[in-house]
Protein backbone atom coordinates (compact mmCIF):
# COMPACT_ATOMS: atom_id res chain seq x y z
CA UNK A 1 0.00 0.00 0.00
CA UNK A 2 2.56 2.69 -1.67
CA UNK A 3 -0.33 5.34 -3.13
CA UNK A 4 -0.26 8.84 -2.06
CA UNK A 5 -3.23 11.48 -2.31
CA UNK A 6 -1.05 14.60 -1.50
CA UNK A 7 2.61 15.40 -1.81
CA UNK A 8 3.34 14.39 1.33
CA UNK A 9 1.92 11.16 2.04
CA UNK A 10 0.16 11.12 5.31
CA UNK A 11 -0.39 8.55 7.83
CA UNK A 12 -1.10 8.80 12.01
CA UNK A 13 2.31 10.06 13.35
CA UNK A 14 4.89 7.24 12.59
CA UNK A 15 8.55 7.07 13.66
CA UNK A 16 10.75 5.39 10.56
CA UNK A 17 14.53 5.87 11.89
CA UNK A 18 16.70 4.45 8.82
CA UNK A 19 14.76 5.83 6.09
CA UNK A 20 15.63 8.87 7.05
CA UNK A 21 19.31 7.94 9.14
CA UNK A 22 20.73 5.85 6.60
CA UNK A 23 19.04 6.45 3.35
CA UNK A 24 18.83 10.37 3.90
CA UNK A 25 15.81 11.04 2.28
CA UNK A 26 13.93 14.13 3.15
CA UNK A 27 12.02 14.20 6.95
CA UNK A 28 8.76 14.65 4.49
CA UNK A 29 8.89 11.79 2.99
CA UNK A 30 9.35 9.93 6.23
CA UNK A 31 5.26 8.59 5.82
CA UNK A 32 5.97 7.03 2.43
CA UNK A 33 6.19 3.35 3.85
CA UNK A 34 2.37 3.32 4.05
CA UNK A 35 0.30 5.80 3.19
CA UNK A 36 -3.45 6.68 2.48
CA UNK A 37 -4.46 10.32 1.84
CA UNK A 38 -6.58 13.06 3.10
CA UNK A 39 -10.00 14.47 2.44
CA UNK A 40 -8.37 17.10 0.20
CA UNK A 41 -5.96 15.44 -1.17
CA UNK A 42 -7.35 11.64 -2.11
CA UNK A 43 -8.01 10.40 -5.94
CA UNK A 44 -11.47 11.87 -7.66
CA UNK A 45 -13.49 8.51 -7.52
CA UNK A 46 -17.31 8.58 -6.46
CA UNK A 47 -17.87 6.37 -3.44
CA UNK A 48 -21.56 6.17 -2.14
CA UNK A 49 -21.79 3.03 -0.08
CA UNK A 50 -20.69 2.44 3.58
CA UNK A 51 -19.84 0.05 6.17
CA UNK A 52 -23.32 -0.95 8.77
CA UNK A 53 -21.17 0.37 11.53
CA UNK A 54 -20.58 3.63 10.27
CA UNK A 55 -23.60 4.18 9.27
CA UNK A 56 -25.27 3.78 12.65
CA UNK A 57 -22.07 5.81 13.95
CA UNK A 58 -22.92 9.22 11.79
CA UNK A 59 -26.50 9.08 12.61
CA UNK A 60 -25.35 8.91 16.61
CA UNK A 61 -22.78 11.60 15.18
CA UNK A 62 -26.07 13.64 14.10
CA UNK A 63 -27.80 13.39 17.51
CA UNK A 64 -24.47 15.40 19.37
CA UNK A 65 -24.69 19.26 18.87
CA UNK A 66 -21.22 20.83 18.24
CA UNK A 67 -19.32 22.37 21.22
CA UNK A 68 -17.19 25.40 20.06
CA UNK A 69 -13.28 25.69 19.96
CA UNK A 70 -12.03 29.42 21.09
CA UNK A 71 -8.63 30.13 20.01
CA UNK A 72 -6.31 30.82 22.52
CA UNK A 73 -2.59 31.13 21.04
CA UNK A 74 -0.61 29.60 17.83
CA UNK A 75 3.25 29.71 18.71
CA UNK A 76 4.63 29.64 15.09
CA UNK A 77 8.00 29.57 14.23
CA UNK A 78 10.66 32.07 14.46
CA UNK A 79 14.00 33.13 14.34
CA UNK A 80 14.48 32.73 18.09
CA UNK A 81 12.71 30.26 18.94
CA UNK A 82 12.65 27.53 15.31
CA UNK A 83 9.91 24.87 14.51
CA UNK A 84 11.05 22.79 11.83
CA UNK A 85 8.66 19.68 12.27
CA UNK A 86 6.81 19.10 15.36
CA UNK A 87 5.55 15.54 15.98
CA UNK A 88 4.42 14.85 19.20
CA UNK A 89 3.86 16.86 22.24
CA UNK A 90 2.74 15.96 25.44
CA UNK A 91 1.50 18.33 29.03
CA UNK A 92 3.21 17.76 32.47
CA UNK A 93 1.25 17.62 35.27
CA UNK A 94 2.56 20.99 35.95
CA UNK A 95 0.57 22.48 32.95
CA UNK A 96 4.28 22.82 31.01
CA UNK A 97 4.04 22.11 27.67
CA UNK A 98 6.62 19.91 25.35
CA UNK A 99 7.01 19.09 22.01
CA UNK A 100 9.62 17.12 20.05
CA UNK A 101 10.50 18.84 17.23
CA UNK A 102 12.12 15.26 14.57
CA UNK A 103 13.81 17.49 12.18
CA UNK A 104 15.99 19.41 14.77
CA UNK A 105 16.07 16.54 16.45
CA UNK A 106 15.03 18.70 19.99
CA UNK A 107 12.33 19.41 22.39
CA UNK A 108 10.50 22.45 23.24
CA UNK A 109 9.23 23.71 26.22
CA UNK A 110 6.10 25.76 26.04
CA UNK A 111 5.30 27.72 30.18
CA UNK A 112 2.12 26.88 31.29
CA UNK A 113 1.67 30.64 30.29
CA UNK A 114 1.90 29.59 27.01
CA UNK A 115 5.34 31.67 26.54
CA UNK A 116 8.14 30.12 24.72
CA UNK A 117 10.36 28.61 26.91
CA UNK A 118 13.70 27.19 25.91
CA UNK A 119 14.87 24.49 22.98
CA UNK A 120 16.09 20.94 24.63
CA UNK A 121 18.61 19.64 22.50
CA UNK A 122 21.08 16.50 22.53
CA UNK A 123 23.05 14.17 20.71
CA UNK A 124 21.02 11.83 21.86
CA UNK A 125 17.71 12.91 20.21
CA UNK A 126 17.77 11.58 17.12
CA UNK A 127 14.00 11.78 15.65
CA UNK A 128 12.86 12.55 19.04
CA UNK A 129 9.05 11.21 19.74
CA UNK A 130 7.46 11.70 23.31
CA UNK A 131 6.32 8.09 24.74
CA UNK A 132 4.93 9.23 27.97
CA UNK A 133 6.01 10.21 31.61
CA UNK A 134 6.47 8.61 34.82
CA UNK A 135 7.23 10.58 38.20
CA UNK A 136 9.25 13.08 37.07
CA UNK A 137 11.11 11.73 33.72
CA UNK A 138 9.92 12.42 30.22
CA UNK A 139 10.50 9.15 28.22
CA UNK A 140 11.60 10.09 24.64
CA UNK A 141 11.92 7.28 22.34
CA UNK A 142 14.36 8.11 19.69
CA UNK A 143 13.35 6.60 15.88
CA UNK A 144 16.77 7.55 14.38
CA UNK A 145 18.86 5.34 16.60
CA UNK A 146 16.22 2.85 18.29
CA UNK A 147 16.97 3.94 21.67
CA UNK A 148 14.79 5.02 24.52
CA UNK A 149 16.04 8.26 27.11
CA UNK A 150 14.60 9.91 30.12
CA UNK A 151 14.66 13.73 30.69
CA UNK A 152 14.87 15.17 34.10
CA UNK A 153 15.29 18.90 34.61
CA UNK A 154 15.94 19.40 30.76
CA UNK A 155 19.36 17.02 30.91
CA UNK A 156 19.40 13.49 29.32
CA UNK A 157 19.78 11.19 32.39
CA UNK A 158 23.14 9.27 31.79
CA UNK A 159 21.69 5.98 33.64
CA UNK A 160 17.89 5.81 32.13
CA UNK A 161 17.00 4.39 29.08
CA UNK A 162 17.92 1.74 26.56
CA UNK A 163 18.22 0.72 23.21
CA UNK A 164 15.90 -1.90 21.10
CA UNK A 165 16.29 -4.22 17.47
CA UNK A 166 14.38 -4.51 15.20
CA UNK A 167 13.67 -7.28 12.89
CA UNK A 168 13.14 -5.06 10.05
CA UNK A 169 14.94 -1.49 10.14
CA UNK A 170 12.04 0.42 7.77
CA UNK A 171 9.00 -0.56 10.20
CA UNK A 172 6.78 1.73 12.06
CA UNK A 173 7.29 1.88 15.95
CA UNK A 174 5.44 3.71 18.01
CA UNK A 175 5.58 3.70 21.97
CA UNK A 176 4.15 4.29 25.11
CA UNK A 177 6.34 4.78 28.65
CA UNK A 178 4.32 3.47 31.99
CA UNK A 179 6.01 3.61 35.09
CA UNK A 180 6.59 -0.65 35.45
CA UNK A 181 6.61 -1.38 31.11
CA UNK A 182 7.92 0.46 28.25
CA UNK A 183 5.36 -0.54 25.05
CA UNK A 184 6.50 -0.54 21.62
CA UNK A 185 4.03 -1.26 18.50
CA UNK A 186 6.03 -2.66 15.31
CA UNK A 187 4.85 -2.42 12.30
CA UNK A 188 5.07 -3.29 8.53
CA UNK A 189 4.28 -4.97 5.39
CA UNK A 190 6.64 -7.58 5.59
CA UNK A 191 6.65 -8.07 9.27
CA UNK A 192 3.05 -7.80 10.26
CA UNK A 193 2.16 -6.31 13.78
CA UNK A 194 3.79 -6.77 17.18
CA UNK A 195 3.68 -5.59 20.59
CA UNK A 196 6.52 -5.74 23.06
CA UNK A 197 6.93 -4.87 26.44
CA UNK A 198 10.04 -4.18 28.22
CA UNK A 199 11.23 -3.95 31.67
CA UNK A 200 13.20 -0.50 32.31
CA UNK A 201 16.54 -2.46 31.91
CA UNK A 202 15.54 -3.03 28.19
CA UNK A 203 14.82 -7.09 28.85
CA UNK A 204 12.16 -8.18 26.68
CA UNK A 205 9.33 -9.28 29.05
CA UNK A 206 6.69 -10.55 26.65
CA UNK A 207 5.59 -9.62 22.99
CA UNK A 208 1.99 -10.19 21.10
CA UNK A 209 1.40 -10.81 17.49
CA UNK A 210 -1.86 -8.89 15.86
CA UNK A 211 -3.28 -10.76 13.39
CA UNK A 212 -5.10 -8.13 11.23
CA UNK A 213 -3.59 -6.82 8.33
CA UNK A 214 -0.14 -4.35 9.48
CA UNK A 215 -2.26 -0.98 7.77
CA UNK A 216 -4.51 -1.90 10.27
CA UNK A 217 -2.41 -1.24 13.36
CA UNK A 218 -1.13 2.41 12.52
CA UNK A 219 -1.52 5.11 15.16
CA UNK A 220 -0.27 5.44 18.65
CA UNK A 221 -0.02 3.79 21.62
CA UNK A 222 -1.60 5.01 24.81
CA UNK A 223 -1.91 3.93 28.76
CA UNK A 224 -5.10 4.59 30.71
CA UNK A 225 -5.25 3.29 33.44
CA UNK A 226 -4.94 -0.57 33.22
CA UNK A 227 -5.03 -0.82 30.01
CA UNK A 228 -2.95 -0.45 26.53
CA UNK A 229 -4.74 1.20 24.09
CA UNK A 230 -3.93 1.01 20.22
CA UNK A 231 -5.24 3.61 18.09
CA UNK A 232 -6.14 2.80 14.22
CA UNK A 233 -5.40 5.92 12.21
CA UNK A 234 -7.48 4.32 9.31
CA UNK A 235 -10.60 3.17 10.95
CA UNK A 236 -12.60 4.68 14.11
CA UNK A 237 -11.11 1.42 16.31
CA UNK A 238 -9.17 1.20 19.65
CA UNK A 239 -7.31 -2.45 20.40
CA UNK A 240 -7.29 -2.53 24.58
CA UNK A 241 -4.89 -5.09 25.88
CA UNK A 242 -3.89 -5.67 29.74
CA UNK A 243 -1.11 -3.83 30.75
CA UNK A 244 0.96 -7.06 31.43
CA UNK A 245 0.54 -8.15 27.73
CA UNK A 246 1.45 -12.23 28.85
CA UNK A 247 -1.70 -12.06 29.75
CA UNK A 248 -3.55 -10.89 26.92
CA UNK A 249 -5.94 -13.15 24.99
CA UNK A 250 -4.88 -13.84 21.61
CA UNK A 251 -7.01 -10.61 19.72
CA UNK A 252 -7.01 -7.62 21.13
CA UNK A 253 -10.25 -6.17 22.78
CA UNK A 254 -11.57 -3.87 19.73
CA UNK A 255 -13.77 -0.59 20.71
CA UNK A 256 -15.30 0.95 17.97
CA UNK A 257 -16.22 4.37 17.99
CA UNK A 258 -19.66 4.71 17.96
CA UNK A 259 -20.63 8.05 16.91
CA UNK A 260 -17.50 8.84 14.55
CA UNK A 261 -18.49 10.96 11.34
CA UNK A 262 -16.06 11.53 8.97
CA UNK A 263 -16.61 12.56 4.69
CA UNK A 264 -13.91 9.79 4.02
CA UNK A 265 -15.89 6.80 5.83
CA UNK A 266 -18.07 6.19 2.16
CA UNK A 267 -13.69 5.70 0.80
CA UNK A 268 -13.06 3.77 3.96
CA UNK A 269 -15.30 1.37 3.20
CA UNK A 270 -14.26 1.16 -0.56
CA UNK A 271 -10.79 0.22 0.73
CA UNK A 272 -11.89 -2.28 3.22
CA UNK A 273 -14.13 -3.72 -0.29
CA UNK A 274 -10.66 -3.54 -2.76
CA UNK A 275 -12.13 -0.50 -4.55
CA UNK A 276 -10.00 2.02 -4.13
CA UNK A 277 -5.89 1.40 -2.78
CA UNK A 278 -6.33 4.69 -1.26
CA UNK A 279 -7.30 4.19 2.61
CA UNK A 280 -8.31 7.51 4.11
CA UNK A 281 -6.70 8.93 7.14
CA UNK A 282 -9.59 9.28 9.51
CA UNK A 283 -7.70 9.89 12.97
CA UNK A 284 -3.85 11.36 12.88
CA UNK A 285 -3.84 10.98 17.09
CA UNK A 286 -6.47 10.46 19.98
CA UNK A 287 -5.27 11.22 23.80
CA UNK A 288 -6.82 10.64 27.13
CA UNK A 289 -8.02 13.34 29.65
CA UNK A 290 -10.35 12.99 32.47
CA UNK A 291 -11.25 9.64 31.37
CA UNK A 292 -12.17 10.80 28.32
CA UNK A 293 -10.81 9.90 24.98
CA UNK A 294 -10.35 13.14 22.72
CA UNK A 295 -9.91 12.11 19.13
CA UNK A 296 -8.26 14.25 16.39
CA UNK A 297 -11.07 14.17 13.41
CA UNK A 298 -9.08 14.91 10.02
CA UNK A 299 -11.20 17.48 8.33
CA UNK A 300 -10.04 19.62 4.89
CA UNK A 301 -8.35 22.36 7.24
CA UNK A 302 -10.28 23.02 10.15
CA UNK A 303 -9.99 21.41 13.59
CA UNK A 304 -12.68 19.08 15.22
CA UNK A 305 -11.98 16.91 18.13
CA UNK A 306 -15.00 14.34 19.35
CA UNK A 307 -14.52 13.04 22.59
CA UNK A 308 -15.63 9.63 23.67
CA UNK A 309 -16.26 7.79 26.88
CA UNK A 310 -14.58 5.47 27.95
CA UNK A 311 -17.24 2.40 26.52
CA UNK A 312 -16.65 4.59 23.28
CA UNK A 313 -19.65 6.44 22.73
CA UNK A 314 -19.63 9.74 21.37
CA UNK A 315 -20.17 12.44 23.51
CA UNK A 316 -18.96 15.89 22.42
CA UNK A 317 -17.84 17.08 18.73
CA UNK A 318 -15.87 20.17 19.40
CA UNK A 319 -15.14 22.40 15.86
CA UNK A 320 -13.11 25.73 16.38
CA UNK A 321 -15.17 28.64 15.50
CA UNK A 322 -15.46 30.15 12.43
CA UNK A 323 -13.54 27.32 10.34
CA UNK A 324 -11.65 28.12 6.87
CA UNK A 325 -10.97 25.32 4.87
CA UNK A 326 -7.39 25.26 4.09
CA UNK A 327 -6.51 22.16 1.81
CA UNK A 328 -3.14 22.36 3.17
CA UNK A 329 -3.75 22.29 7.10
CA UNK A 330 -2.23 19.01 9.03
CA UNK A 331 -2.25 18.56 12.50
CA UNK A 332 0.19 15.15 14.12
CA UNK A 333 -0.59 15.04 17.30
CA UNK A 334 -2.93 16.76 20.09
CA UNK A 335 -2.37 16.89 23.65
CA UNK A 336 -5.13 18.03 26.51
CA UNK A 337 -4.98 19.61 29.47
CA UNK A 338 -7.82 19.75 32.32
CA UNK A 339 -8.27 22.30 34.31
CA UNK A 340 -10.95 24.26 36.48
CA UNK A 341 -11.58 26.29 33.24
CA UNK A 342 -12.31 23.29 31.05
CA UNK A 343 -9.99 21.87 28.53
CA UNK A 344 -7.07 23.33 26.71
CA UNK A 345 -6.50 21.51 23.54
CA UNK A 346 -2.75 21.97 22.02
CA UNK A 347 -2.03 20.58 18.14
CA UNK A 348 0.96 19.98 16.81
CA UNK A 349 0.90 21.10 13.39
CA UNK A 350 3.38 20.54 10.35
CA UNK A 351 1.72 22.07 7.53
CA UNK A 352 1.16 24.64 6.04
CA UNK A 353 3.47 25.94 8.46
CA UNK A 354 5.06 24.66 11.65
CA UNK A 355 3.07 25.76 14.84
CA UNK A 356 1.90 24.85 18.21
CA UNK A 357 -2.14 25.89 18.29
CA UNK A 358 -3.84 26.10 21.60
CA UNK A 359 -7.79 25.76 21.54
CA UNK A 360 -9.68 26.13 24.70
CA UNK A 361 -12.88 24.11 25.26
CA UNK A 362 -15.45 25.00 27.83
CA UNK A 363 -18.01 22.35 28.19
CA UNK A 364 -20.87 24.62 28.23
CA UNK A 365 -19.86 26.61 25.13
CA UNK A 366 -22.26 25.39 22.03
CA UNK A 367 -21.99 27.13 18.42
CA UNK A 368 -25.10 28.84 17.22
Amino acid sequence: MMVCGILMCTLPTVMLSSVRTRLLLPLAMLTLLLSGCLPSGCSSGSFDAIAPSDSLSRERAATVAADSLRHVRTIASTETHPLRYPRSLRYRPSGTLVVADAERNSLHVIAPDGSYGRELTSDAFDVPYLAGITGDTLWVFNAGSDTVVGVENGDVLPDAGFAIERADAASLVYAAAHSDAFYLKVLGEDIGSTLYQYDWNGTLQAERPLSQPYWRYAGFLRIQGDTLWSLSGFRPVVDRLPLDLETASASPDTLALRGFDSPMLERSYAFLQGDTHEPPLLIPSATFANGRLFVLNVRSGWVQVDVFGRDGTLQHRLIEANPQPNTDFFPHDLSVRAHSDGYDITLAVSSPDPAIVTYRWTPSNTLE
